[in-house]
């Protein structure tokens, strides 16, 4: 009996093994050619497995992007609220809040513009968009604090810590120093805007 059991185990592990395959061929032609683009023949060819194999473990499109976009989290790290634990002062919140959103963007910027201009067409995608953005949210909210509870101040945070902001400045040569002028501009508004009247 425990050989058996050690051949099932195996299988498993093989089958596993084979998934993941599949899945980092998906990350990296989402990442090249876009989700659009990208066929179950182009997945299999760079998994180096059967088309009928990809299908079987993502029978639809909306399957493979799901796992992909589980593998691009990983890959990505995207910030969480627990960033800010033991960080009291405002400019400080701000400051580690677009540092650590600029620097996702940088590990993401491949997936990010592809999945933007292709969600309304994939609604696994724009589910996930919707996700992520929502998690995004709460991290500026969190980075926020007391002043979250201000809609039009949540609003500008999100719209100048946007992907589309830092590819932008990038764009425009800001480089390394596109979070710095984003945090210093910030940290100005949030002080005017918090200041009594």
């Amino acid at each position: 009996m425990a050989p058996r059991s050690y051949r099932l185990g195996a299988r498993g592990a093989a089958k596993e093994a084979t998934r993941r395959r599949i899945v980092e061929a998906v990350v990296d032609l989402h990442g090249e050619k876009g989700v659009l683009a990208t066929r179950f023949e182009d997945i299999a060819r760079r998994a180096d497995v059967a088309v009928g194999t990809v299908y079987r473990h993502f029978p639809a499109l909306d399957d493979v992007v799901r796992a992909c976009g589980g593998r691009i989290s990983e890959i990505t790290r995207p910030p969480a609220p627990g960033i800010f634990e033991g960080v009291e002062a405002r400019s400080r919140r701000v400051e580690l809040l677009v540092r650590e959103l600029f620097a996702f963007y940088g590990r993401a910027a491949r997936w990010l513009e592809r999945a933007r201009s292709e969600r309304a067409a994939v609604p696994a995608l724009d589910a996930g968009m919707r996700a992520r953005e929502a998690q995004l949210e709460a991290v500026v909210r969190e980075a926020l604090g007391p002043l979250a509870a201000d809609e039009r101040i949540v609003g500008g945070v999100l719209a100048l810590t946007d992907f589309g902001v830092w590819k932008s400045l990038v764009a425009r040569g800001a480089g390394d120093d596109a979070a710095g002028l984003v945090v210093e501009a910030l940290v100005a508004w949030l002080e005017k805007s918090s200041a009594p009247a």
